[in-house]
């Protein structure tokens, strides 16, 4: 993967996410050319099945290249970590970064598939999603879980996931499908729209989940569907 670098002309926003005191980064416009990774995603990519990964993500994976997770990380700690934390002792620790294409239809997913959830339940991590579709397959939507009135989940409130697993079971006909609107349980709180070359980095202890709106969103084409990397890391002191 050669001559990948970020783009020195991207555009950089920060989005306030309702009820908290936390924001999501929006990064227009990431690489300054996209062909080294369509072409790894195209050509050269291994998709392994769903759930190989150990994740709960509704297709297939391959790891990415090391250059675009150092690319990332350099981004990251340069860039986005200044803004994150006062102070200059911090660095991140990358611990995976994922080629994902959608694949599994509405009526194959699992019941936590059918619902938000977190990454970690720790302050200091954070995930990315970097999309390679368009806004028509879904960007990502963030939620609030209305019987406990929780967004971010910390420590304390691991014992509310499996909680959360049993009322969607006990909610079929609310939870159908993938969640891309409020239900009886979530609330739908914001939604950043996908967009080709757009990196998005949030904390991963936010409830949140891939908007799929559109059938092309899952289907398993290359080519058609959602294409898209993401990255988890951690912040720790030097």
């Amino acid at each position: 993967m050669k001559n990948i670098k970020v783009n020195p002309d991207y555009n950089l926003q920060r989005i306030p996410i309702p009820g908290t005191p936390l924001h999501a980064i929006v990064v227009d416009e990431f690489l300054f050319n996209t062909d080294t990774v369509t072409h790894f995603a195209h050509n050269i990519a291994y998709f392994n099945p769903m759930f190989s990964d150990n994740t709960l993500f509704p297709g297939m994976r391959d790891k990415m290249p090391m250059p675009y997770t150092r690319l990332l990380k350099c981004f990251f700690e340069k860039i986005i970590l200044p803004k994150i934390k006062t102070q200059s002792s911090y660095q991140s620790n990358f611990h995976s970064s994922l080629l994902s294409l959608v694949t599994c239809p509405p009526s194959e997913l699992a019941i936590n598939q059918k619902m938000p959830h977190v990454d970690s339940c720790n302050n200091d991590d954070y995930a990315f999603v970097h999309y390679f579709s368009a806004q028509s397959l879904g960007g990502t939507s963030f939620y609030c879980y209305k019987p406990k009135q929780l967004i971010e989940f910390k420590q304390e409130h691991k014992p509310v996931l499996p909680e959360m697993i049993t009322q969607v079971t006990n909610s079929p006909n609310d939870h159908l499908s993938y969640i891309t609107a409020s239900t009886s349980l979530f609330d739908q709180i914001l939604t950043i729209e996908a967009k080709f070359n757009r990196l998005v980095i949030y904390p991963a202890n936010v409830l949140h989940s891939a908007n799929l709106t559109s059938p092309n969103s899952y289907c398993g084409d290359i080519n058609r569907g959602r294409l898209s990397i993401s990255s988890f890391a951690s912040i720790t002191n030097r």
